[in-house]
């Protein structure tokens, strides 16, 4: 038991590094914020390429195709600027610093080290959109660190333009900024005269060839997903939440390939990608574990206690919140459990991934459903019918695993609560005898 408690202990203090570590939560954190415009995209793309003739005919004939493509335009394909910014406004609020103009300057940096078309008369004619979007995310990850850091260090030692007292508030950060903007403006210029040396030419093209190509191709394939999982359920059982530390190592590769499907659903192309973000909250629409099934074999418990628990988790259970049961069972620690718990989510992720790849279920278009939308209309919105019943199916699986393994347990408290009342109902009677 000691060993154990040893590995316990070396997992917890694991996840808690890779959550604590400043630069995995800045992305993290930029990446979340940056979250309703991600919806937003997903909801535009969907309303803009509803895959119904009739519909799409309406939408030419209208002259309504130019209107409802903007959103998606404007995020999707723009995923890259408001990343940059946020991301970079997380790392230096982590220095208990103003985020803002972290961001701005990070925002500078980016444009600056981004390869732009040039006029006739050599002024900025328009800046190029392959790297606003996906492909430029990960240019878009460094480049905001990098600049969060620089700024962050010039605050902290004081390396700015101190304002008299009497100056407001805004006038003096606005300032404070000048020093690290110029440093980062000249750093940018020098990084960008010196990739035109280079045979990729800038430093997005860079990045993309060197890093994110392979990191990619390495985190987005199955057995990394499948690893993924592994290790998401193992952190809970330990008392960790899994899936948020997954989550934060893989969501800096997962994004961009969600995004990158996006805009090819948008543009009406084939899906690239089956390994995405979308995937992942395929695997997990029932909650860290699929314990949707375990609520409804709970529903039908001999003892009080899990039968009320049931109740309780249910309807948050199919709004993908399972927290109640994960610490109201508990699942934490619990070795019956361990094996369902570690094998349902590995089995949707096997039996999702078959399914693209065979064609029965079609490819996860990127659309990012938000947190507490109903399983089954999860499923609907995220890729269409077919997924909605196949996460019908996945309930019944969830439900058939689990109820084995629970009825262990469900017997157990269940001579346990019927001891517990004979011993009452004996105490009561040795009392009325007194």
């Amino acid at each position: 038991m000691a060993d154990f408690s040893n590995v316990q202990m070396s997992l917890q203090r694991g996840a808690g590094a890779i959550q604590n570590n400043k630069y995995i939560s800045a992305i993290t954190n930029g990446l979340m914020s940056a979250m309703p415009i991600t919806i937003v995209g997903a909801l535009g793309s969907l309303v803009n390429s509803f895959p119904v003739q009739g519909y799409q005919d309406f939408l030419v004939n209208t002259g309504l195709k130019a209107i409802t493509v903007i959103p998606s335009e404007i995020t999707t394909n723009l995923l890259a600027i408001y990343v940059v910014y946020l991301i970079a406004a997380k790392f230096a609020e982590s220095y208990d610093i103003d985020g803002t103009p972290a961001g701005i300057l990070a925002l500078m940096s980016f444009l600056i080290v981004t390869p732009f078309n040039y006029s006739e008369a050599n002024t900025l004619a328009s800046l190029p959109a392959t790297w606003m979007g996906a492909p430029g995310l990960f240019t878009a990850f460094l480049v905001a660190l990098l600049s969060a850091k620089v700024y962050t260090i010039f605050k902290i030692k004081g390396w700015v333009i101190k304002m008299p007292d009497g100056v407001p508030p805004t006038v003096s950060k606005s300032f404070s900024g000048l020093v690290p903007g110029l440093v980062l403006a000249v750093l940018a210029m020098v990084i960008r005269y010196v990739m035109t040396l280079t045979a990729f030419g800038d430093i997005h093209s860079f990045i993309f060839s060197v890093v994110a190509a392979p990191l990619t191709k390495l985190g987005g394939s199955f057995t990394a997903l499948l690893v993924a999982m592994f290790a998401a359920q193992i952190l809970w059982l330990v008392g960790v939440h899994g899936a948020m530390v997954v989550y934060s190592v893989f969501m800096p590769i997962w994004t961009p390939l969600g995004t990158e499907n996006l805009a090819a659903y948008n543009a009406g192309l084939e899906i690239p990608n089956i390994v995405s973000g979308s995937m992942f909250g395929m695997v997990v629409f029932m909650g860290s574990g699929a314990t949707l099934g375990l609520a409804m074999a709970m529903l039908r418990a001999k003892s009080e206690q899990y039968r009320v628990l049931g109740k309780l988790s249910l309807i948050p259970n199919i709004c993908g919140i399972n927290e109640p049961i994960i610490f109201g069972m508990p699942i934490i620690m619990n070795f019956t459990l361990a094996i369902p718990f570690i094998l349902v989510p590995l089995i949707i992720a096997v039996t999702s991934y078959l399914g693209m790849l065979t064609g029965i279920l079609p490819y996860l278009p990127g659309i990012a459903v938000p947190l507490g939308v109903p399983v089954i209309i999860n499923g609907l919105m995220a890729g269409g019918w077919r997924w909605a019943v196949y996460q019908a199916l996945m309930i019944a699986v969830s439900y058939f695993v689990y109820l084995p393994f629970f009825k262990v347990m469900d017997k157990s408290a269940y001579k346990q609560e019927v001891e517990a009342q004979q011993q009452t109902e004996a105490t009561e009677f040795d009392n009325a005898l007194v």
